[in-house]
């Protein structure tokens, strides 16, 4: 057999565009990261906060805050992932929006680079994280009886359970996708029915709408719908991982529960037996 013609060879023209713009995202967080080190390594904290370091600390409180308040004090060191998330998505669609020509694909003949979310992939990758994260921290506290999640209510349940685990990565990844899909659609019919319907040749309808409604449509679909879906990516992560939480306290009332059912047996056999001595 000839793998060659089942697998297709990995090469840097096949590479989709939509995974240069993710790379280009990411890029940009870890340039914003290496900034911030550097600018808190000569901050001093005694003085007032302004520029650049002053904007730093709101987002950081503000991401702290909703971490404390979304999933509590046992989570407090998760701001940064939120924070990374967050920053993934809403350059994912600044990338989209600006348009940068592809210029490193000769294949791409200098297209612009699509916004990475519109490739499935994509936010696929971001929602295993999340999907990960989810279920090691239900490991983390539930111990063994993280997996009677699996056979319950009972184990014949078990293939359902199994597929349905799954609901929480399709619906952040589709919810994503679909969202950023519908973005480029609507802006790419805007270009094209400026340019055909109203076109500018021999008149200069076409070129002076343009400008108007192209940057308002970018504004909405691309800027406006990043913020909106930062916002549910990052709101529903963390809703999911902290469900998985067990206190102390709770492992406790659990503990008392059983001993108090237990009790309960046991009086209910003693006074089987007895009424059975009674007759």
């Amino acid at each position: 057999m000839d793998f060659e013609k089942v697998i297709a060879p990995i090469s840097w023209e096949t590479i989709p565009p939509e995974f240069i713009a993710s790379v280009i995202a990411m890029l940009a967080i870890i340039i914003i990261s290496i900034v911030i080190y550097f600018k808190v390594k000569k901050y001093d904290p005694l003085d007032k906060p302004k520029g650049f370091i002053h904007i730093v600390e709101i987002v950081i409180e503000f991401a702290d805050k909703q971490v404390s308040d979304l999933m509590g004090p046992a989570f407090k060191n998760y701001g940064g992932y939120v924070i990374t998330i967050g920053l993934y998505i809403l350059f994912g669609f600044i990338v989209g929006m600006i348009g940068i020509p592809n210029f490193l694909q000769v294949s791409a003949n200098g297209e612009p680079i699509p916004n990475p979310f519109t490739n499935l992939s994509m936010p696929l990758s971001i929602a295993l994280i999340t999907f990960a994260l989810t279920h090691f921290t239900a490991m983390k506290y539930k111990k063994w009886k993280y997996f009677e999640r699996y056979i319950e209510p009972i184990p014949v349940f078990l293939p359902i359970n199994l597929i349905t685990m799954w609901s929480n990565v399709l619906s952040l990844t589709l919810r994503l996708f679909g969202n950023a899909l519908a973005g480029y659609c609507i802006i790419t019919l805007i270009y094209v029915g400026l340019g055909t319907a109203i076109p500018p040749e021999g008149s200069l309808t076409g070129l002076v709408i343009t400008p108007f409604i192209a940057p308002l449509a970018h504004l909405y679909f691309d800027l406006f719908d990043g913020l909106i879906q930062l916002a549910v990516f990052a709101m529903l992560t963390m809703i999911n991982i902290s469900n998985e939480y067990i206190s102390k306290e709770d492992i406790l009332l659990a503990k008392k529960e059983k001993e108090k059912l237990k009790e309960l047996k046991k009086k209910r056999k003693l006074e089987k037996v007895s009424l059975g001595i009674k007759k």
